[in-house]
């Protein structure tokens, strides 16, 4: 039914004087999309609610799984992607964001598909990383927790085992599959189970005295909590919050609408 809606031509909802809105591709999955809403809402520090961001959220969870997808070599889930987001724009949105790590596997595809900004999860991430880190973020050991998919395909960072030594090479493949099973646990509901375990993962993650330990999957970034206050967790999740709203504050301007009476 989402696909058929998503392929009728519809009027913008930009009204006159209003900014243009932040599109949202949600739905990958449902409990990470309400993690960046509550992000995006928790860190504009707004005094109004008609100072906070405008936004059309589309939260159609029927999207193939995205590092499934990959792993077979299908980009089946990229068109879906590209409809909502393309809904999104033609329905007044002036840039996009997408909450979701392993669809960024697709950012170009993405970005050719759009005439408006695709706020690009990774890309700023790794600004962040070099911003806080200097000359020294290209030499990082850092360990990258995620779906199976952004785990190999170095999504945020290149692979680098050779800079934590053989034993941490054996443990990656025990590091993903844990992960694995948190991303299920949180997809499922069952996130006490989850959180217990990510305490777990990340304490594993850190005993190889990496400098970053990236939650590549927003699922992670959902259930992170007080985790997340490490001081060498990164998470993309919340950098993408921040993103948009200086994309609102400083991109996204009132339209004139001529003089009135």
């Amino acid at each position: 039914m989402i696909d058929v809606m998503l392929q009728r031509n519809f009027r913008s909802c930009e009204l006159p004087n209003q900014r243009k809105l932040l599109g949202v591709v949600g739905g990958m999955g449902t409990l990470a999309t309400a993690k960046f809403l509550e992000a995006l809402a928790r860190k504009s520090r707004f005094e109004t609610d008609q100072d906070h961001i405008a936004f059309i959220c589309l939260s159609a969870p029927n999207i193939p799984d995205r590092s499934q997808a990959i792993s077979i070599g299908s980009d089946a889930p990229l068109r879906q992607i590209v409809e909502r987001a393309s809904w999104l724009e033609k329905a007044g949105c002036g840039a996009i964001a997408i909450p979701c790590n392993t669809a960024h596997l697709w950012a170009t595809e993405i970005k050719q598909a759009l005439s408006v900004k695709l706020i690009d999860m990774v890309e700023i991430t790794k600004q962040a990383i070099e911003a806080s880190h200097g000359s020294a973020a290209h030499n990082l050991r850092s360990i990258t927790l995620g779906t199976s998919a952004t785990m190999q395909h170095g999504l945020y960072v290149e692979r680098n085992e050779d800079h934590f030594g053989k034993e941490c090479s054996r443990s990656l493949k025990t590091l993903q599959n844990e992960t694995a099973r948190i991303i299920a646990d949180v997809k499922s509901g069952n996130t006490k189970n989850a959180k217990d375990n990510l305490t777990r993962v990340v304490r594993l993650a850190r005993s190889f005295e990496p400098h970053i330990v990236i939650l590549a999957c927003s699922e992670l970034s959902a259930i992170c909590g007080e985790i997340a206050d490490g001081h060498n967790i990164v998470d993309p999740i919340d950098i993408l919050a921040d993103a948009c709203i200086s994309w609102w504050m400083t991109e996204s301007q009132p339209h004139p609408v001529g003089n009135r009476l």
